[in-house]
């Protein structure tokens, strides 16, 4: 079903981008996602100064971050339909490499000079949001008849801080799943239909497999890694039913409270006996992070393994056969609280010091049309995050389901300027409580310390 894809996007080039039209009548609610114009949206704090160049023109810089190989192909057209649109606004469309980001986007917002529209990721966007260099657009989602509907409430939540700012619209999320092998399982004398639900089922069923195939149950990865880091903040959610990080106190949230911080003991403790006393996993766990993964997963080497919708252009192959497919998926294990695995969550953001803030939002209402945002999401390999696009024939066969669902029960990564060094002190430590280098307890004080030896505002 897959390969009508092409046409699919094709329709949507000569059709669809029409939702990115800024001075029309607001579409209605209903209206395939496309969002109103800001006319009645919250201001932003800058007064719009309507910032021209030569040509008497609005200009704006829209920047993608990733390749720009891959990401000119999905965004010219659109920008191209937005001018048609728009045509008192030009946009000058760039990419910058993941590597570059975090240097160069802080010495943008330190000299004010940040691109009108920018897509930001959790690592960097905490940074520039903690030094004020961008907008929180709230408001504007909230006062959007569109974007404030179509916009799960769960998304909004894992976006927004504890204060109530949103720093960038979420335009990219994903959530840890289940991936599952339907033949193994069958080989097995299992349902395939019918997946572990738990933790519990998950590693009784990897038993199974293991003992009655001989290939791996379940493929499981401690390389101390961003990665690992969310797994470990999964296990965490999915036994507490609350985030690792407090935003507020900026401080874990099994400092200070006696039952999660047992809780988070247990959860350390399973990960450590899935590693060395069941014998369900590949050799050297050490080597792999989860994405490492994929390629026994693809070759059939293990028969589950923890990932999310990123894998999905990974495996289009065999997923493109529909009901034959032997690959399916599942929701993230449940713990005793729940399936509650973290969600990245990156998206849409404008410049504090942008001088033309409404145009800029604008730019974003139309990347945040329900049949852009499947442009981007078909293109790019990402979740279709909004409501709207739930329904559509790009996401309809029966592996989507589960990753799609997933996103109502998601928990959240530390919202922090310094989650990159949290999540690393979060690795360290679950990877040597994996490795038996550490008790589940020495660990967790481990990740407490650390964090407050190298914590600054």
């Amino acid at each position: 079903m897959k390969r009508l894809l092409a046409l699919a996007m094709a329709a949507i080039m000569m059709v669809s981008l029409t939702a990115c039209g800024g001075g029309k009548e607001a579409p209605a609610a209903d209206d395939k996602g496309g969002s109103a114009p800001a006319d009645n949206a919250a201001a932003s704090d800058n007064t719009d100064t309507k910032d021209t160049g030569a040509s008497g023109k609005v200009e704006l810089k829209l920047l993608r971050l990733g390749d720009l190989t891959k990401a000119e192909p999905i965004f010219a057209p659109i920008v191209e339909q937005f001018e048609k649109d728009n045509p008192d606004i030009t946009v000058k469309f760039d990419a910058m490499a993941w590597t570059e980001a975090t240097t160069k986007l802080k010495l943008l917002g330190a000299q004010g000079e940040l691109p009108d529209v920018t897509f930001i990721n959790i690592i960097n966007g905490w940074d520039l949001a903690s030094e004020g260099y961008l907008a929180d657009l709230s408001d504007r989602v909230k006062n959007d008849p569109v974007l404030s509907k179509d916009i799960p409430q769960s998304v909004i939540d894992v976006a927004t801080t504890a204060d109530g700012k949103m720093y960038w619209v979420p335009a990219a999320t994903g959530a840890f799943s289940l991936w599952y092998n339907k033949d193994l399982f069958k080989q097995a004398g299992l349902d395939p239909e019918k997946p572990p639900q738990t933790m519990e089922e998950m590693i009784s069923y990897a038993k199974t497999i293991t003992e009655k195939t001989g290939v791996p149950g379940l493929g499981f990865g401690v390389k101390a890694m961003e990665d690992y880091a969310n797994v470990i903040e999964s296990f965490y959610a999915s036994y507490t039913g609350v985030d690792i990080w407090d935003d507020a106190n900026k401080c874990f949230t099994f400092e200070n409270d006696e039952n999660n911080r047992k809780l988070f003991a247990d959860a350390l403790e399973q990960v450590r006996a899935i590693v060395n006393d069941y014998g369900i996993i590949q050799p050297s766990p050490e080597e792999y992070n989860p994405f490492g993964l994929r390629p026994l997963f693809r070759d059939g080497q293990i028969a589950m393994y923890l990932d999310g919708g990123w894998a999905v252009k990974e495996f289009l192959d065999e997923l493109d056969k529909g009901e034959d497919s032997k690959f399916m998926t599942s929701l993230f294990p449940a713990g005793p609280a729940g399936s509650h695995p973290i969600m990245g969550c990156d998206g849409w953001s404008i410049p504090a010091e942008c001088k033309n803030p409404d145009d800029a939002w604008k730019l974003v209402q139309c990347l945040m049309s329900s049949d852009n945002q499947t442009r981007h999401a078909t293109m790019w390999g990402l979740m279709p995050i909004l409501e709207s696009e739930k329904e559509k024939e790009e996401f309809a066969d029966p592996y989507w389901g589960p990753l799609v669902k997933q996103l109502e029960t998601v928990s959240a990564r530390p919202k922090d300027k310094q989650v990159a060094m949290i999540e690393q002190a979060i690795a360290d430590g679950a990877q040597a409580v994996a490795l038996q280098k550490m008790t589940p307890d020495d660990a967790i004080d481990f990740m407490i310390q650390t964090v407050a030896s190298n914590y600054s505002e």
